[in-house]
């Protein structure tokens, strides 16, 4: 067994050996996932007890009409869609997950408040893990033509996939618990964990790494979860970053939970995440854009809603609509 991680890159945990990896695949020793032909089977060919509820769901996210934001040099963070938000901290712009057209046989249910185009001045851009809606090479391509960012920051391992795509644009891949080189004046960038799995085709099951990410810029820390089901890395990740200002986390593709709770989280369970990082306040995600699940469309939306409203706690949920700015 090898234990992988980026040599050049800081390691933030003591004792932290790196990612196990046999030679083929990267080992998780909690929460070991690997997809289950017979539960898929299962999904594909049983009944959805939410069928009628989610074909008569006719709700969709707003799509703000407000860009202004996109001039300003202030600290903000704006939601695109799915797991893709636009963030600025310090004058550094980056973007997570950039997934912007249609998936393959998916379309989005809610289209981007501006064409791609006037996403510019583009720092960074962030890729998670390698699963097609949170790694696409339409998106990424369209955004290099029209940007000319630093880096792309993503996992181990994924350079194989996204290499091709980049041009000549570097791309710094890190392990869990490293610390992306930035320069001392912009965020700082780490890459943590997540309780979730890679796979592009049918034989490359977790050749990639998947994990989530940690922005910090002077008093301002904002936890990016990309995909996660529940797990003791997010109490972790709360010690490691005692004063996280904003979590955001999925909050759809949870039914049936047979096939998803491992992987994804639902509102509550979003939720106990929120709490077990410490943050301040949620902004929720991986909703409403794209028909991944069993769930009603609309459902995620107000079940974390009144999660939050039902314990007096509303000021500690943000719900953005797609294209909102929310003002660090």
């Amino acid at each position: 067994m090898q234990f992988l991680y980026n040599p050049s890159l800081d390691i933030i945990k003591t004792d932290w050996p790196g990612n196990a990896f046999d030679g083929t695949e990267f080992q998780y020793a909690d929460h070991a996932f690997r997809p289950d032909w017979r539960k898929l089977w299962r999904w594909q060919t049983g009944s959805n007890p939410q069928r009628a509820e989610k074909k008569a769901d006719n709700w969709r996210p707003e799509v703000s009409q407000d860009h202004s934001y996109l001039h300003s040099s202030d600290d903000y963070i704006v939601w695109l869609g799915h797991a893709s938000f636009l963030i600025q901290l310090g004058g550094v712009r980056l973007i997570t997950d950039p997934v912007l057209f249609d998936l393959p046989f998916i379309p989005r249910k809610v289209q981007l408040p501006y064409p791609i185009p006037q996403i510019r001045d583009l720092d960074y851009i962030l890729v998670s893990h390698d699963h097609r809606d949170h790694c696409d090479k339409k998106s990424i391509k369209t955004l290099l033509q029209n940007n000319r960012p630093k880096k792309l920051l993503t996992s181990l391992k994924l350079s194989t996939i996204i290499g091709s795509w980049a041009g000549d644009t570097p791309i710094e891949e890190a392990g869990w618990y490293q610390r992306y080189k930035m320069p001392p004046t912009e965020p700082e960038i780490f890459f943590l964990p997540a309780r979730h799995w890679c796979r592009r085709g049918l034989l490359d099951f977790n050749r990639r790494l998947a994990g989530s990410f940690l922005i910090r810029y002077q008093g301002k820390t904002i936890y990016f979860g990309a995909d996660s089901g529940i797990g003791t890395h997010f109490r972790e990740i709360g010690q490691l970053f005692p004063s996280i200002d904003l979590a955001l986390l999925g909050i759809g593709a949870y039914s049936p939970d047979y096939m998803m709770q491992e992987i994804h989280t639902n509102p509550e369970e979003a939720k106990q995440a929120f709490e077990m990082l410490g943050a301040k306040q949620l902004i929720p995600m991986h909703y409403g854009t794209y028909d991944l699940s069993d769930e009603p469309i609309s459902e995620p939306y107000h079940r974390v809603g009144a999660l939050f409203s039902d314990n007096g706690q509303e000021e500690k949920l943000v719900r953005l609509g797609v294209g909102d700015v929310f003002y660090l």
